[in-house]
């Protein structure tokens, strides 16, 4: 099983590619908890202060984009350079602005965030060969599920050393740093710009098979939504609210034994087919989900839901590394976490107003099922459109 993972690493810059995306990816689930508090601490207001997350949680999914098409316009070192110079500038007026300038500096911290995880998606194809690419998308994806099961646990050991404000510091220097790491990583610096040619304003909006690989993608993280809401709900009615963290951590675990086992072998299916079939496996289980008989039969199927929802969080980025016009490279895999984020914050939305007060969770499963259902369509539909001429970018063995 470790095979492909053992010869992935063997490719000159892997390791040191791996290690930046490790220190960019835990900034982003340390500063989400971190700067809640910070902000309550400042602000003495839960109002004001989830304004201060909202601000820059917006603010970071709104630019993704144009910080992925400065990558590609003028490669990706000059881009995260400036971004650097500019996130460390936003970093500090956050630490030491007065209170009542937060809420704009959280706005600029968020604006001015490095495009760091799309340069490193966007960097696979031309570290590795061909055989390789799941194995790689496979470990981005472990990597970033481990860190937001571990984000959130390293917040409160900070806070027992350094003030909530310290544990922002510590979620930037990561950011930083990993930024700077990944600035002298050789997959970086060789990487030339895009060719020429004209820039439309959607970018690779227009392509649709691109845009369809993004939606799936959104309602991905649409379920994800419900399910948070569902898995609290569930956990309330059976009598004890802090098991909900108890069914997420059996789908983050799950997810992530499912992203392994992705990249650990070679599939019979093409990407788009097994893109079906998982987004099908992943409906049945959370309709079965919805009408599960108790708690411990709802904890196994939630698991069951995250070893098939992490092959199919890999299997996106594969895609698109493979089939997006080559001059948005970098910027499809912003207006990949563009589309998560809004796919999330929806899936939250929409569940959270179908969940009464004494609600099972049942409808938000349900919700999330259709969901999973309504991304195995597109999912089939997307694999009609990619013409089988379309071959993946060329890498050098």
């Amino acid at each position: 099983m470790f095979t492909p993972y053992r010869r992935l690493l063997t490719h000159a810059g892997v390791p040191r590619l791996l290690a930046a995306a490790l220190l960019v990816k835990l900034g982003t689930p340390v500063l989400s908890l971190a700067l809640l508090l910070a902000a309550v601490d400042r602000l003495g207001s839960y109002a004001t202060a989830g304004l201060v997350l909202t601000g820059h949680a917006l603010a970071l999914a709104l630019c993704a984009p144009l910080g992925g098409r400065l990558a590609d316009r003028y490669g990706p070192r000059p881009a995260l350079t400036g971004y650097l110079a500019a996130h460390t500038l936003a970093y500090a007026l956050l630490l030491l602005a007065p209170p009542a300038l937060m809420i704009g500096a959280a706005v600029l911290l968020g604006a001015t965030t490095p495009p760091a995880g799309s340069v490193v998606r966007s960097a696979w194809p031309r570290l590795v060969p061909a055989a390789s690419l799941p194995a790689a998308y496979a470990v981005d994806n472990a990597v970033n599920e481990l860190m937001f099961i571990a984000g959130p646990l390293l917040v409160p050991v900070l806070i027992w050393v350094v003030p909530a404000q310290g544990a922002v510091a510590v979620a930037g220097a990561a950011v930083l740093a990993g930024t700077a790491l990944l600035l002298a990583c050789p997959a970086v610096r060789q990487a030339e710009p895009a060719p020429p040619g004209r820039l439309r304003l959607a970018g690779p909006l227009t392509h649709r098979h691109t845009l369809l690989l993004l939606a799936i993608a959104a309602f991905g993280t649409f379920t994800f939504g419900c399910l948070r809401i569902a898995t609290v709900a569930s956990a309330t009615t059976s009598g004890s609210a802090a098991s909900a963290g108890l069914l997420m951590g059996l789908l983050s675990a799950g997810a992530l034994l499912g992203t392994l086992g992705y990249g650990a072998r070679a599939w019979p299916l093409g990407g788009g087919r097994l893109l079906v079939l998982l987004s099908l496996a992943e409906a049945a289980v959370l309709l079965g989900a919805a009408w599960a008989p108790g708690f411990v039969t709802l904890a196994v199927l939630i698991a069951l839901a995250g070893l098939v929802t992490g092959p199919r969080d890999a299997a996106v980025p594969a895609l698109l590394a493979d089939h997006a016009p080559a001059r948005y490279r970098t910027e499809v895999f912003a207006w990949l976490n563009t589309f998560m984020w809004a796919g999330y914050g929806l899936g939250t939305a929409v569940a959270g107003h179908l969940t009464g007060p004494h609600d099972t969770g049942a409808t938000a499963l349900a919700v999330a099922a259709a969901a999973a259902g309504a991304g195995a369509l597109l999912a089939a539909v997307a694999g009609r459109l990619a013409s089988p001429s379309v071959a993946p970018a060329a890498v050098p063995e």
